[in-house]
Parts: structure tokens; sequence; C-alpha cells
């Protein structure tokens, strides 16, 4: 790490601080008398991680606001200091209900969303899921048998459509998305006039509702309604996929780890209650039945 910060000028006088260090990226604070900045250092085994260097680069170049990038090697990022700056503070659990915050979180969002789609290099950013893994039939196969739902008539209905459900993913795929919502992954400016996401570690290309849909899931109703006015119209189409998508994936997942956790019995219940079934014929309605001439 030294000999990385040494690459781009910062070393004699300059003391360095440890922050964290997790999953082999260092965080740190680098100070000399007024300056101070903060940097994350990616280990060898952190290739993957390095891409949050290169992931500044496309946004910048889409104009979606980031923290000020001041110097990068391959496998270093320094940035401003927000708890340095005038103009922005780091984001707080309380801001989850502020409604301020949230309709100018919401507004970044459209940004990236929107910006997103228009990246020439978009195809060569890699999809959140690989949907043959997560629809594999040996996987769902497994994931019946674990549930006990082998009379359960979803899982005919899912066989029926289940090349129509990874055609239509890959084809929705299309803008950047987040990925990692939660308050400490943002700041906010001072005087409320702005917000922005940092930490982009698990940008990847997907579709906008995906984003949506799990920052909805971790506000509360009032939050939420001040998120989507920020935000404004999304499509409609993508919100009856990811209706479907998200809790069938998550079963399939659920019923293959080791142990079942918790959070699988919301999607068991929706599937032994019927609202699966709601959602899939949702889907064939929107995006089987249109196909057809």
């Amino acid at each position: 790490m030294i000999d990385e910060l040494k690459k781009i000028g910062f070393f004699d006088g300059w003391i360095l601080q440890p922050i964290r260090e997790k999953f082999g990226i260092s965080v740190f604070r680098i100070t000399k008398e007024n300056e101070s900045y903060v940097g994350k250092y990616y280990n060898k085994q952190q290739i993957h991680g390095r891409q949050e260097i290169n992931y500044y680069k496309i946004l910048n170049q889409l104009n979606i606001p980031t923290l000020e990038v001041i110097a990068h090697t391959n496998c270093l990022l320094l940035l401003e200091d927000v708890a340095a700056s005038n103009l922005f503070r780091l984001g707080i659990e309380q801001d989850m209900s502020d409604a301020r915050v949230v309709c100018l979180i919401a507004q970044w969002f459209k940004q990236l969303h929107t910006h997103g789609r228009s990246f020439s290099d978009l195809s060569k950013l890699a999809l959140l899921d690989n949907v043959d893994d997560a629809l594999n039939p040996d996987k769902i196969a497994k994931a019946i048998t674990k549930s006990g739902t082998h009379e359960n008539p979803f899982w005919d209905v899912l066989k029926q459509n289940i090349n129509n459900i990874k055609s239509t993913y890959i084809s929705l795929c299309n803008t950047i998305t987040y990925n990692d919502f939660w308050w400490d992954n943002f700041v906010v400016a001072k005087d409320f006039s702005a917000a922005l996401m940092f930490d982009y570690n698990c940008i990847s290309r997907k579709y906008a509702y995906a984003d949506i849909r799990h920052i909805l899931s971790v506000l509360s109703e009032e939050a939420g309604a001040a998120f989507i006015e920020g935000y404004g119209d999304f499509d409609k189409r993508e919100k009856i996929f990811e209706e479907l998508y998200f809790p069938l994936t998550g079963i399939i997942d659920a019923m293959n780890l080791n142990e079942t956790p918790l959070w699988a019995n919301t999607f068991l219940d929706m599937l032994r209650n019927g609202e699966l079934m709601q959602f899939m014929s949702k889907f064939v309605d929107c995006f089987v039945e249109r196909r057809k001439p």
C-alpha cells in the first residue's frame, strides 16, 4: 500500500491512519497539515474489488455524481474525505426515515438508471445474476424436494415458462444498478441540496426496478412514498418481472443451502398461499401472451 501511495505522490510527511480492513480491502485516512483524504487499497486477492476504480471512471463519464477521486493506481483509490468536507456529511441511520434525504437519494438513483442505459460498453458489464445458474433444473428439483411442495401446481407452470423467464431477464437488464443500498453507503449535502451513493463494489448490469424494490424493502411506507416521488416514473413491466423473479430465486437459493434461513419462510408462504402463482400469471400475461402473433 505504501508503494502505491508513493506512485501518486503521497509519501513524505503524510500520516496514514487505518480505518478498517475487510475481505482484502483496506480503508484508511491519510493526512498532512490541513489536507485529509480517504483511501481504499485492494490486495492481490481482490481483483474483482479493484473494479470499483473503473466504476468511478464510468459514473464520472456518464455525469453521475460521485465523491471526488483525488488519484488512483490499478489497486488503490484515493477520495475526498467527507468527514473534512464543508459540503457533505456521511449518512446516518435517521436519514432512512427523512423524506428530504430519501427523495435526494431517489434522484441520484434516477440519474444512475437513466444515464446507465446510454453507457456504450454496458454489454461488457457483468450481469448481477447468472440466470441459467439461478434457475438450474437441479437446484429447482432440490428446492421442490426440500420444501415438500411437490404437489404445488406452481412448479409445473414454472417448467413451462422457465425459458421465457430466462430470456426476459436478459432482455430487461438494460442499465447500471447499484445493488447495495444502505445509510452507511451514502453522503448528504449539509444544506440538503443533494445526496449520492458511494462504495461501488456491487455495481452490475440489471434492470432499474431491482434497485427500487430493494430500497423500498428497507424503508418505511412513508419513506418509500418519498423515494418514489423523488424517483418518478419507472417501468411497470420490470416490477411485474421482479415480483416473480425475486421470491422465486429466493426460494431456490434458500433450499439449496445446508441450513434453511429464516427469511425463506416469507417466500415459502408466498408459494403455498398462491401469491407466487399470481405473480407468475401476471408475468405470463405481460411477457408471454404479448409475444404471441
